[in-house]
C-alpha cells in the first residue's frame, strides 16, 4: 500500500535533485539575490509611477504582477514599462496613473535557478472629496453605479423629489460596481462619501429606473431548491440545490458581478461536448442571483475530492488505483486539448471522484481559469490570473515567471499530481511562498527511496517527462497516455 500521509506535507530534500544543475554549468551562474527591495511610491492621479528594486542575478528575467486589491499578471506595453537593466535595476514604470492602479505590486526576479520577490505599494492620489459616480441602466432592470477613487467610499442614492439620501452599501471601497436591481421606478441621483474624511461628493446627474426586473431570479428560485454551500474561490461559490422539476441534485456555481465572461466561457466549454471525467454543465442563468452575476447548473459530484477519498479508503489505495485515476486524468486533459482549451488549473481540489457508478471516476471540475485557444494564432484568449498561494505548487515554472499560458501547463501539473498521488508528498512545496517559486523555476525536486520503496520506476520516468521545465519539450497528455506504465501496474 501507499503512504496516507497528507498531500500538503513538506518534502525535506538534501543532496542532488532532479533539477540540479549540471557538472558543465558555469560557475558565475548564481541564484538572484536581493540587494535593494521594492519601496512604496505616492504619485497623483494622472502622473507616472516608478517602482523598483535591484538584485544580483545573471541570466535573469524581472516579471510584475499586482497583488491587491485584485490579482493580475503585467505584461509591458501601453502604460506599463517593465525593465531588466545590466546593473540589476529592475523597474516597472505605469504612465498616467489611475485610482484604480492603486495596490500592492510584487516583482519576481528568477533564472534557471531560484528567484527572489518583493512588493510595494503604490497610492495614487491622497484622498479628499470624492468623485461623481458613473451611472447607467442595466438589461435586467435597476440601475448600475460604477465608482473608482483613490480612497474607499459609501455609495449614496436620492429618490428625486423626496430629498432623503440612503446609504446603498454596507462596506466602503475604493472601486466597485453595484447592481441596484430592486429599486422602484423613479429618477435617482447617486454620490459618494469618503470614509476618511466623511467628505460627500458632487452628486450624480438623476438617471431613469424602470423598475427592479426580477423575472430571471423567480424562474430560477422556482425551480432550485439550494441545500447548502459546498465551495468557495476567488471569483465564485458553490452550492448544493435539487431540481425540483426532476428531483435531481445538482450544483450552482455562482460567479460573482463582473465576471460574466468567464461563466459564459466556461459554459461554452462544458456545454460544447462530454467527457466521462470532466464535469457536465446543463444550464446557465445570467443575472442570477443578482443583476451582473451568473449561475452555472454543473453536475454534482458527490464523492468529494479525490485524495481524500483515497486517504480515507486504504484498501483501494493502491499503485493501480492511482494508475487508473491518472490515465482517467490524462484523457481528459487530451480530450480538452484537442478541442483547443486548456484547464490552467489541476490540482487536486479540482479533481472529485463520482461514486455512483461501478467503478469510482475521476472528474475534472472548475473551469473558471480555463481559456481557448484559438487555432488561426495559436494564441489564447481570455485573462488568466498569476497563481494563488493555494494553486502555486502546481503551477510551471513559465506560469510563475508570467509568460502567456499554454496548454503545457497541464501537463505539468499532472506530473505534480501523479507525485503527490504516489506519495502524499508535494516535490515543490516548501516553508514560504518565495522558497517554493524558487523550487519550481528551478526545477528542484528528487525522488527519495524512503518515499518511493515499492513504486515501480517507471512512474519516476513518466513523472520526469511531464515535469520537463521546457515546455517545447515537456510530454504531451496524448504521449503520455501510453507510458508502459500504466499497463505494468
Amino acid at each position: 500500500g501507499l503512504s496516507k500521509r497528507a498531500w500538503g506535507l513538506k518534502l525535506r530534500r538534501g543532496g542532488s535533485g532532479a533539477g540540479e544543475p549540471s557538472d558543465g554549468l558555469v560557475t558565475e551562474l548564481r541564484p538572484p539575490e536581493l540587494i535593494e527591495p521594492a519601496t512604496d511610491v505616492t504619485v497623483a492621479p494622472g502622473a507616472s509611477a516608478v517602482l523598483s528594486c535591484r538584485a544580483n542575478a545573471t541570466r535573469a528575467t524581472a516579471s510584475w504582477r499586482k497583488t491587491a486589491p485584485e490579482t493580475r499578471a503585467l505584461r509591458h506595453g501601453g502604460r506599463f514599462a517593465i525593465s531588466l537593466a545590466a546593473d540589476g535595476l529592475a523597474s516597472l514604470v505605469i504612465h498616467a496613473c489611475r485610482a484604480s492602479d492603486a495596490g500592492v505590486y510584487c516583482c519576481l526576479v528568477g533564472n534557471e535557478l531560484g528567484g527572489v520577490q518583493t512588493s510595494a505599494r503604490l497610492t495614487v492620489g491622497s484622498g479628499g472629496t470624492p468623485g461623481i459616480p458613473a451611472v447607467r441602466a442595466h438589461p435586467g432592470g435597476g440601475l448600475v453605479v460604477h465608482w473608482d477613487e483613490p480612497e474607499a467610499a459609501h455609495l449614496e442614492y436620492c429618490r428625486v423629489g423626496e430629498g432623503e439620501w440612503r446609504r446603498a452599501t454596507e462596506t466602503p471601497a475604493a472601486a466597485n460596481t453595484l447592481a441596484l436591481e430592486e429599486l422602484p421606478a423613479g429618477q435617482y441621483s447617486f454620490r459618494l462619501i469618503c470614509a476618511r474624511s466623511s467628505a460627500a461628493g458632487a452628486s450624480s446627474d438623476p438617471a431613469t429606473c424602470g423598475g427592479g426586473g426580477g423575472w430571471q431570479r423567480e424562474q430560477f428560485s422556482r425551480r432550485y431548491s439550494i441545500e447548502e454551500e459546498i465551495g468557495r474561490g476567488r471569483t465564485a461559490r458553490v452550492l448544493a440545490a435539487r431540481d425540483t422539476g426532476t428531483g435531481q441534485r445538482v450544483a450552482l456555481k455562482q460567479v460573482v458581478a463582473g465576471r460574466g465572461a468567464d461563466a459564459m466561457r466556461e459554459y461554452r466549454i462544458l456545454s460544447g461536448g462530454a467527457h466521462n471525467a470532466v464535469v457536465r454543465a446543463l444550464a446557465l442563468f445570467a443575472e442570477v442571483p443578482r443583476a451582473g452575476a451568473h449561475t452555472l447548473v454543473l453536475e454534482l459530484v458527490a464523492g468529494g475530492a479525490l485524495l481524500d477519498y483515497a486517504a480515507a479508503n486504504p484498501l483501494a489505495y493502491t499503485q493501480r488505483a492511482v494508475a487508473m485515476h491518472t490515465r482517467q486524468l490524462l484523457s481528459a486533459l487530451d480530450w480538452l486539448h484537442s478541442n483547443n482549451v486548456a484547464h490552467l488549473d489541476v490540482r487536486p481540489e479540482n479533481i472529485l471522484v463520482e461514486l455512483s457508478g461501478s467503478q469510482p471516476q475521476l472528474k475534472l471540475v472548475d473551469f473558471g481559469s480555463a481559456i481557448e485557444i484559438s487555432t488561426e494564432t495559436e494564441g489564447c484568449r481570455g485573462t488568466v490570473l498569476p497563481p494563488a498561494p493555494a494553486q502555486l505548487e502546481f503551477a510551471p515554472p513559465e506560469c510563475v515567471l508570467g509568460r502567456p499560458p499554454a496548454p503545457a501547463w497541464d501537463a505539468w501539473a499532472a506530473g505534480v499530481f501523479l507525485y503527490v498521488f504516489l506519495t502524499g508528498l508535494s516535490p515543490f512545496l516548501d516553508e514560504s511562498i518565495e522558497e517554493t517559486t524558487a523550487n519550481i523555476i528551478k526545477c528542484d525536486y528528487c525522488f527519495p527511496p524512503e518515499h518511493w520503496a515499492g513504486i515501480e520506476e517507471r512512474a519516476q520516468t513518466l513523472i520526469r517527462s511531464l515535469l520537463d521545465s521546457t515546455p517545447s519539450r515537456r510530454l504531451t497528455p496524448k504521449d503520455a497516455l501510453t507510458d508502459s506504465w500504466f499497463d505494468d501496474v
